[in-house]
């Protein structure tokens, strides 16, 4: 009983309510996290605040976020979609607990739903990247560099569209970008995709603007990259053509060729591995009997 007398005094003091601390969290997110991130655990929050009501902090149990929980599997949400709220609001309540808010999470012991196994992962196919590369290397230098870059590199759209000329370095193989609000990694490319950055470099208009890739009204935004990969896609035939579609399917090559979790976790510029293991790491049973012969499964 003690702990829970603590709990309510705690927050009874600080006469928090749950819809005060989702504006702070935002508010928190905002020092580091990108734009998108952002809206999306607005989103996720919102939906939590719409079903609980705009309650004391010390009202919300385990019970009620189960309750929640059983309301969004059975609203028509993807696991994946599912599993991301989840996760958001694990995260918020943690957050709450490291503010001094709560002095335990109420969300601790709700479980995060199992994604499938047997899936096939949301990565574009070998076979229809190399469509999509043949189509943009026939047409605009611009697009084919775009491509490269991201097919190798496993790049965010955000990273891509926010690169400056200045962190390329090209005699070194790699760049710097800026993804998920400013956080900085260096991406790794080949000797063919710096002779197709090259060769838009030629070309790309100047307009006083440091940005690599431009559009014609100036630098590229992500819904204008999908637009990009849209307009190739529809030309080579391939229907999975979306920006991360490429990333995974550079964790997906890593894997397949031996590379380790905590290489593709840090080429990928995950925060750890769990979220390498989680989303990447994944095999189709067919995939599981291969790899499970070709490592050593199988007596002799």
């Amino acid at each position: 009983m003690l702990p829970a007398l603590r709990l309510v005094e705690k927050s009874q003091a600080t006469g928090k309510r749950l819809s005060d601390v989702i504006l702070e969290f935002d508010l928190f997110l905002a020092s580091d996290a990108s734009a998108g991130t952002r809206k999306l655990y607005r989103y996720t929050l919102n939906k939590l605040l719409d079903f609980l009501g705009d309650v004391a902090l010390e009202s919300i149990t385990i019970a009620n976020l189960r309750r929640w929980l059983v309301v969004i599997k059975n609203s028509g949400l993807s696991v994946y979609t599912v599993h991301r709220d989840v996760r958001q609001v694990k995260r918020f309540f943690r957050w709450l607990v490291e503010e001094g808010y709560l002095e335990e999470s109420p969300a601790q012991r709700l479980n995060l739903p199992r994604l499938p196994r047997g899936e096939p992962p949301k990565a574009i196919s070998e076979s229809d990247l190399e469509k999509m590369l043949h189509c943009a290397k026939s047409g605009s230098v611009r697009d084919y560099a775009i491509l490269r870059f991201l097919a190798e590199t496993g790049c965010r759209v955000g990273g891509l569209v926010s690169l400056r000329l200045a962190d390329l370095d090209l005699n070194q193989q790699r760049a710097l970008v800026r993804e998920k609000g400013q956080k900085t990694r260096y991406v790794y490319f080949g000797v063919a995709t710096v002779q197709a950055i090259e060769a838009w470099l030629n070309e790309r208009p100047d307009g006083g603007v440091d940005r690599v890739f431009m559009g014609k009204r100036g630098p590229l935004t992500p819904s204008g990259v999908y637009r990009i990969l849209e307009r190739l896609a529809c030309k080579a035939g391939v229907k999975r053509f979306n920006p991360h579609s490429f990333r995974h399917a550079l964790a997906r090559r890593l894997l397949q060729n031996g590379a380790d979790l905590g290489t593709v976790s840090e080429i990928l510029g995950h925060s750890n591995y769990e979220t390498t293991h989680k989303f990447y790491a994944r095999w189709s049973d067919e995939e599981l009997s291969e790899r499970h012969s070709r490592y050593g499964g199988v007596l002799g």
